[in-house]
């Protein structure tokens, strides 16, 4: 088995190690020492990141006999190595777990909340709790909990203890692991069966900030930042902030409100837009269907528009198509070509194909009911011949 020196010793960086086995699995070679303090990926946290023998380790797993696999992209001779853990990434994981077990206990103290998840990302973490909802109140009474226990500068200790013991200590979790347990305890605060990295003393966290929270399978997950990435999160919400106001040409506490207005103003614009948009369909298609001579009583109305939104060729084809029988045939040229086809229930053929090989023209594809199709491309230029291609086809269609 590996001696994990991570367990004792978390800020231990640099050693050195006997090789016990080096062997080439597909593109990485797989490396497994007598002893190591690379953390293997495990319970929610990600593996360090170093070098051996000057070659980066690009993957650290536990293996199945109780070994630690290092894995390189290199090949490795020496029986005996010098190896190295990259601190900040190793520091960063310190302060996130750490605070993981602070916030955990904390959601435990002001709300009964038990912590079923944690999950370590590069950017952020997560820890879930057995809650469909969580109260804002009580996530803010957690993270005020949290802090304070950040800032008191508390003890963090480790201990390799017998199963039988383990029991004694009051873990905030119940281990389901057999053998000798690894314990961390945060001083008067909290006591959890881990065998992650932790600082030394809770001020060494920095700061523990809840960014984020939403429903997941009838849990809540709760995203945070600790530490380094706190000042991180700080600076970049800082910097949007900024350039919101200076966008809104306000101060920056007066974002807020402004955006608020303003959100409130499109909302009433939208709607002004859409009454307009349905009266404007009106007009259009009265006027475009009785330009259209009637051929035995039905038109095919063709019609190509440049920069459009979509949702109005949807409406202007409703409304053309409730003039009377007919075909309707929408371009919209712009970045994106895009094609409607349309015809009235009661005339027949199916516009799947037509649409097939009239989106080719254009560089698209699209599809469909047998009634209306729609489709997109990337070339405008040539949506005028598509829309002629598909005028001869559904006048083939009409005439049977």
């Amino acid at each position: 088995m590996t001696d994990r020196l991570y367990y004792s010793d978390s800020y231990l960086t640099e050693f050195e190690a006997r090789v016990l086995q080096g062997e080439q699995v597909g593109t990485l070679f797989e490396v497994r020492l007598d002893r190591t303090a690379f953390y293997p990926t495990s319970g929610g946290q990600p593996h360090d990141l170093g070098s051996m023998e000057g070659h980066p380790v690009v993957e650290v797993d536990d293996g199945s006999d109780g070994t630690i696999i290092h894995r390189l992209e290199h090949r490795l001779r020496p029986t005996r190595v010098r190896c190295q853990v990259h601190w900040p990434r190793r520091f960063d994981h310190m302060q996130q777990h750490t605070g993981q077990h602070v916030l955990s206990q904390s959601f435990i103290r002001v709300a009964s909340l038990a912590t079923v998840g944690f999950h370590l990302s590069a950017g952020y973490s997560t820890i879930d709790l057995e809650a469909a909802d969580v109260d804002p109140s009580a996530l803010r009474s957690a993270e005020d909990l949290a802090n304070s226990i950040v800032y008191q500068n508390r003890s963090v200790t480790s201990q390799l203890v017998p199963p039988d013991e383990a029991a004694r200590l009051n873990l905030r979790k119940p281990s389901q692991r057999e053998g000798i347990l690894r314990v961390v305890s945060i001083r008067d605060f909290d006591v959890s069966a881990c065998g992650g990295t932790h600082v030394r003393q809770t001020g060494e966290i920095g700061g523990i900030f809840i960014n984020r929270v939403e429903r997941v399978n009838r849990r809540t997950r709760v995203e945070f930042v600790c530490g380094g990435r706190s000042l991180h999160s700080y600076r970049h919400c800082s910097e949007d902030l900024d350039r919101i106001a200076k966008g809104l040409s306000v101060a920056p506490q007066d974002a807020p409100d402004r955006v608020e207005k303003q959100t409130q103003e499109m909302k009433t614009l939208r709607k002004r837009l859409k009454a307009k948009d349905e009266w404007l369909a009106e007009l259009l298609a009265q006027d475009l269907f009785h330009q259209v001579p009637a051929q035995e009583g039905i038109r095919i109305v063709k019609h190509q528009f440049e920069g459009e939104e979509r949702a109005f060729l949807n409406l202007l084809a409703q409304r053309l198509l409730a003039c009377g029988p007919c075909w309707v045939l929408l371009g919209n040229g712009g970045e994106q070509a895009q094609l409607l086809l349309a015809r009235s229930e009661s005339l027949p053929g199916d516009l799947r194909p037509v649409m097939k090989e009239c989106s080719l023209m254009i560089s698209g594809r699209g599809g469909g009911s047998p009634a209306l199709v729609q489709g997109g491309g990337s070339d405008s230029s040539q949506l005028g011949n598509a829309l002629d291609c598909a005028a001869r086809r559904v006048l083939a269609l009409a005439n049977g």
